[in-house]
């Protein structure tokens, strides 16, 4: 539903302009510098067995991925008359809490189990992303325009998660138990694709270019996957974009 909304967002741009005035901006470079939100999270889960003394416990952990704020930036250049190629890179951080839950076995008693519960204030999603792109320069009016452009998308991004649990006695009595979560980063590459419209209006000229403010929308995503405990849970990497900066072009 996102894509088709920035699909129908571009398709929308292109028709409206129909019989836009021409710009005197002939400059062939472009430069692009944004702060953006990415919006979203989603949650996953691991549940699965362990063995302690002699006996399977249960263990369950439970966390949340989310991007969030992201800096981007890009450059480009028209390589016939209003078509353009460029690359463009984007960069996200976020963090999250995680939570183990689970059943201990009894070091004396069979099938009596004690339960533990134990938050994990901070996992850390990292999110990076590399835009390979194609796209056409339209005229809005006088000044305005829109960088319509698309490609592949090469995708890195890191996951904080609970791989591994300590399960050792709390008291002498037996009665509860101490979790030790270990956090570790797992981390993957993987390809995806993004489509965006990106908005430029001159504040004044640079010689045969100008120095802008631009805001864009873009979508961009794949899908990946990434081991917590005992299992594989499936991500996805990348959303819908909004954001807004300055354009400099020479």
């Amino acid at each position: 539903m996102r894509f088709l909304a920035v699909v129908a967002v571009v398709g929308g741009v292109v028709l409206g302009a129909q019989g836009a005035s021409a710009q005197t901006d002939e400059s062939r470079f472009m430069l692009s510098l944004n702060g953006a939100f990415e919006p979203g999270d989603e949650e996953f889960t691991d549940d699965g067995p362990f063995t302690l003394y002699d006996e399977t416990g249960r263990l369950t952990v439970s966390g949340r991925s989310s991007t969030g704020a992201i800096l981007d930036m890009g450059v480009a250049a028209r390589v016939a008359g209003r078509f353009t190629l460029g690359v463009s890179a984007h960069r996200g951080a976020s963090s999250d809490e995680a939570t183990v839950t689970g059943q201990a076995p009894h070091p004396l008693f069979f099938n009596r189990p004690r339960a533990f519960s134990v938050s994990v204030p901070e996992t850390k999603r990292i999110e990076q992303a590399l835009h390979f792109s194609a796209g056409v320069l339209v005229e809005l009016g006088e000044k305005l325009d829109v960088h319509i452009y698309g490609g592949p998308t090469q995708f890195r991004f890191s996951q904080q998660v609970v791989g591994e649990v300590l399960v050792r006695e709390a008291n002498a009595l037996n009665t509860a138990v101490d979790v030790t979560p270990t956090i570790v980063a797992r981390k993957k590459n993987v390809w995806g694709g993004h489509l965006a419209a990106d908005f430029s209006y001159p504040l004044f000229q640079i010689g045969n270019g100008s120095f802008r403010l631009g805001a864009f929308v873009r979508y961009a995503q794949a899908s990946s996957e990434f081991q917590v405990v005992s299992n594989t849970v499936s991500t996805k990497v990348g959303a819908i974009q909004y954001g807004g900066g300055v354009r400099v072009r020479f």
